[in-house]
């Protein structure tokens, strides 16, 4: 509630419920500098646009607004300031005032009090007697020629001075000097009659004029160079993040050293989704965040999130909460019922949020989104997510696991049958099966175990014939040959019985080379460690041996730890095996540096140590 202008509470309800636990309050007003002085009382954001005042009234008001923030002891630099403004950037001036005369009359021409202001200053116009302000004229004697000329009047002088009308290079003018008198932002109105397709078409041009108004982009910078920090923990830092989504195998990644979990420290909100959230990871954020961590369900179907849960201290369950607002979640049985609290079944997805079906594919459409039986209208559909889920007596969801083979890495959904149907079509493959194993906790990996018709082709050719088809995230991480794959009694193949990684021999596409120097054996040995290897070759690719994105990011931080040099987070990426990274890092860098880290690194722990062992003796 707040204070009404009699002094009565007036209540604010917010609608949708929003997932922030507070949402920044904006102000909107049509010029007095009344309200722009209470808004900044009362630290409210503002909203305001150009039709009735000029730039330059605007300006004395925003001076109002923030003296009075800072009057009321909020920071002057934290309220924001935005313009509405009526957009249309084209090729040149002229072609654009033809464009938008006729829809811009009309939006003027709809409002009387905006007629009646402009029939005043309108030079021809003439004022009848008694008259003595724009309020006082009356419209219904105007002829239809007066009132299209105080329109053509009043659409020219907005065209000059209160809209954002022209070429990038007229407009550019009018941002800089929004700019000037502390307007944060603009919202650019484009919606006021001028045809879809013509905006559309214009489109680019208002691109072209954002990208000329921020020359350095309010987008992430790419690092030019090594010596620029471009790790998560250091990108958060440098922008100031406040708000954060990942997922879990990303914060689990983060927790696993002291500058990933600082993190954390500076949250307002951190979203965690895409994958089944471990309450150990949960347990490790907790004490490091400010705000609550929210747990976060949905599939793409309906829009990515569907629910949404804020996780309590302690918790060794965690659900996936309950529907946000427009959407409809049912847990039911084989026979598309309703079961009660604690009963398992397949969750399914209903309200505003589900999308209509694939592109192009009305079987798969068909089979996933069915009619929507408990609620009236005979168009709505719901989504069968192929997860299984329970009602807990609370009210709350848990997700309870997949009732197929589809599975989520890294927040990828993936289904293991697209990746096994596409192994099979290889000619020296006669049975495959794929899974995803977490022989490491927090490290799930693809597996493909296989029984070849023959020869077994090599690993590399594998993995060649499913990129033409799959993205990378696709491509098993192992390939295990098998004389034959495990079945149950009833025939079927037995995906328990599969052997784990440490007890199947792994091959690699390249022979084994070992490594020739010192740097090429520490970088080994940290791939080694990273990816649970007992050996690896220094031709042997990072991203064929079990690498993938979120151990890139492991390796780098570890990597320029131990040889304390700078290297760009992208070189492993362009430079996948041992033995191309490290002719990269002696191009680029002094080699007696590299290969000389080991011997300070150990000068300075004996010198460490006697000063220790003098401290003891004295």
């Amino acid at each position: 509630e707040f204070p009404g202008p009699n002094g009565e509470s007036v209540p604010r309800v917010t609608q949708p419920r929003p997932i922030q636990a507070e949402l920044p309050v904006w102000i909107t007003t049509a010029g007095n500098p009344e309200t722009y002085r209470q808004a900044g009382a009362c630290g409210a954001n503002l909203l305001t646009h150009l039709l009735g005042q000029s730039v330059d009234e605007v300006a004395e008001k925003i001076r109002i607004y923030r003296a009075a923030r800072e009057a009321a002891g909020y920071d002057p630099r934290t309220g924001k300031v935005t313009l509405m403004l009526h957009t249309l950037v084209g090729d040149c001036d002229e072609s654009v005032r033809e464009i938008v005369r006729g829809p811009m009359k009309d939006y003027l021409g709809s409002s009387v009090s905006l007629v009646k202001q402009f029939s005043w200053a309108f030079p021809a116009f003439k004022r009848p007697k008694g008259e003595g302000q724009p309020a006082d004229v009356d419209l219904e004697s105007l002829t239809a020629e007066e009132l299209d000329g105080i329109l053509e009047f009043a659409f020219q002088r907005y065209f000059e001075t209160s809209g954002l009308f022209g070429s990038v290079e007229t407009c550019l003018k009018m941002v800089d000097r929004l700019k000037g008198i502390g307007v944060d932002d603009i919202a650019c109105l484009i919606d006021f009659g001028v045809p879809t397709a013509t905006v559309t078409r214009h489109l680019p041009k208002l691109a072209e004029l954002r990208r000329a108004s921020n020359p350095t982009g309010a987008q992430t910078p790419v690092a030019s160079n090594a010596t620029e920090d471009e790790t998560v923990p250091a990108l958060v830092r440098r922008h100031q993040v406040t708000h954060m989504q990942c997922t879990p195998s990303m914060a689990r990644m983060l927790l696993s050293d002291e500058s990933g979990a600082h993190t954390f420290r500076q949250l307002d909100y951190l979203l965690v989704g895409g994958e089944a959230f471990p309450p150990a990871v949960a347990q490790q954020l907790q004490p490091l965040v400010k705000c609550s961590v929210i747990n976060m369900y949905g599939p793409t179907e309906a829009t990515v999130w569907a629910s949404t849960y804020a996780i309590a201290a302690g918790e060794t369950q965690i659900p996936i909460g309950r529907p946000i607002p427009f959407a409809r979640m049912y847990v039911l049985n084989e026979q598309m019922q309703p079961v009660p609290p604690g009963v398992p079944g397949e969750l399914f997805i209903g309200g505003e949020l589900v999308v209509r079906g694939y592109h192009g594919k009305p079987d798969m459409t068909a089979e996933r989104f069915l009619p929507d039986p408990f609620v009236e209208n005979p168009t709505a559909r719901m989504y069968r997510t192929g997860d299984q889920a329970r009602w807990r007596t609370d009210g709350q969801l848990e997700f309870l696991g997949r009732n197929d083979h589809q599975v989520k890495i890294r927040g990828y959904r993936i289904e293991l049958g697209e990746i096994e149907a596409r192994l099979a079509q290889h000619a020296r493959i006669e049975q495959v099966v794929v899974v995803a194993r977490e022989d490491i906790p927090g490290d799930q990996r693809l597996v493909a175990y296989a029984v070849a018709g023959g020869s077994e082709p090599p690993v590399s050719e594998l993995r060649d014939h499913l990129r033409r088809d799959l993205p990378e995230y696709m491509v098993p991480a192992h390939f295990v040959f098998l004389d034959a794959l495990p079945l149950t009694p009833n025939g079927k193949i037995d995906r328990n019985r599969l052997p784990a990684l440490d007890a199947a021999p792994l091959r690699s596409a390249t022979p084994y080379i070992p490594p020739a120097d010192d740097l090429e054996a520490k970088i080994a040995e940290l791939w080694c460690k990273s990816l649970g290897l007992d050996k690896v070759g220094v031709d042997d690719n990072f991203f064929d041996v079990g690498g993938h994105s979120l151990l890139v990011v492991r390796v780098h931080r570890e990597l320029t730890h131990q040889i304390q040099q700078p290297v760009a987070l992208t070189d492993l990426y362009r430079f996948p095996t041992i033995r191309s990274l490290v002719e990269h890092l002696r191009t680029t860098t002094d080699t007696d540096t590299l290969q000389n880290s080991d011997d300070r690194a150990s000068q300075r722990r004996e010198a460490m140590a006697r000063r220790r062992q003098r401290t003891r003796l004295e």
